[in-house]
């Protein structure tokens, strides 16, 4: 089988949609060896990826070509001229005008449920690109139950093309050994006990909301990592106006080993995210062995299970009795650990890959 994947994000973005990029064309590669697979990207970047199985190949525009319309539409000659059987769009779009076999994977529709957070040209840009992929593909991925009622809600898609196939996290969560080389760091940024937020700092991810609750709770700290928008201005005139500086810590961390470390020496992981496509962050803390924290949509409740803690969105008093329900050791904080130990094991890689080839084999 030959098999092509778009790659842009997972050679170009560090975060969620680069992280399942990667994550589905490693797991790939290493099930099937035997097929050959093409990365379509208009730009490497090998210090963000850099694959290293043999039967991976990569698919480059011309200098001649733009970069933009090549992914849009120029790629398809090059698929055509290779007998590319398959194209996966990996993140929520494919090339205008396929004339091959393909599957997309929408990972969320949140410009349209929630428009505010996004900016008019980008909103248009993506419900175009969305809509398209999802009539044009053959198939579709969701990535949560949540994602296909959506899919099938906005762009009247028979729920019948999708299939919910639930994505993992990167391996350094999952296998984690503690490493010597993290000892000065946990002594000089981790020596107090601290509740964790991961999570890009933006207004839907509802950082705000956090630290208003962290405002109201004596002698506990917050550790957040993630990349800074503009939001993050309002999230430090909060700060600063409540005197919150030695409450609140930020880090700039990019190793995902390290990123684990935090995750493990936490009290437990605060998400308070309106609402997402799936939520990563909550498979990272549940495979770390903390409590997590987040609050009562579907989504979380899909992804969380049975056993994580759950508030009442837009309820402060709610989440600060959650979280002071984590912040000390009880028989129930363990029991609720273990289990969702065990509940977490079925967002696993090799499910996802297995789960992907079995889709791609029905539409052959």
């Amino acid at each position: 089988m030959k098999i092509a994947f778009d790659s842009k994000r997972a050679f170009n973005n560090l975060t969620g949609l680069g992280n399942y990029s990667r994550s589905v064309i490693n797991s790939i590669a290493s099930i099937r060896k035997n097929d050959e697979l093409y990365l379509a990207t208009p730009k490497l970047n090998p210090q963000i990826f850099k694959p290293k199985n043999n039967n991976i190949k990569i698919l480059q525009p011309s200098i001649f070509h733009n970069s933009h319309y090549w992914r849009f539409r120029g790629v398809n000659k090059k698929l055509n001229d290779l007998n590319i059987d398959i194209y996966h769009g990996l993140s929520n779009e494919i090339p205008y005008k396929i004339q091959i076999k393909s599957i997309v994977t929408i990972h969320d529709l949140l410009f349209l449920k929630y428009p505010s957070f996004y900016n008019y040209i980008d909103r248009k840009i993506y419900h175009v690109k969305s809509k398209l992929a999802c009539e044009n593909a053959d198939k579709i991925i969701a990535t949560s139950q949540q994602t296909k009622e959506d899919i099938v809600h906005y762009f009247n898609i028979n729920p019948d093309k999708i299939t919910v196939i639930y994505q993992s996290c990167n391996p350094a969560f999952i296998n984690y050994s503690n490493n010597s080389k993290y000892l000065e760091f946990t002594q000089t940024e981790l020596q107090e006990p601290f509740i964790l937020y991961v999570g890009s700092i933006e207004a839907r991810k509802n950082l705000l909301f956090l630290l208003k609750a962290i405002k109201n709770i004596k002698d506990i700290k917050l550790i957040c990592v993630g990349r800074k928008g503009t939001y993050y201005q309002q999230v430090a005139r909060f700060i600063d106006e409540n005197k919150l500086h030695n409450k609140v810590k930020f880090l700039n961390i990019q190793d995902n080993q390290k990123l684990a470390h935090i995750y493990r020496h936490s009290r437990g992981l605060v998400y308070p995210s309106l609402n997402e496509g799936f939520g990563i962050p909550i498979i990272e803390g549940m495979y770390s062995k903390i409590p997590v924290i987040t609050s009562n949509q579907p989504i979380f409740k899909e992804i969380g299970g049975g056993n994580s803690y759950y508030f009442a969105q837009d309820d402060l008093n709610s989440l600060i009795e959650t979280i002071n329900s984590i912040w000390t050791d009880s028989n129930e904080r363990s029991k609720r650990i273990e289990k969702n130990f065990n509940y977490v094991q079925k967002f696993n890689e090799k499910a996802q890959a297995r789960n992907i080839i079995k889709l791609y084999e029905t539409i052959l």
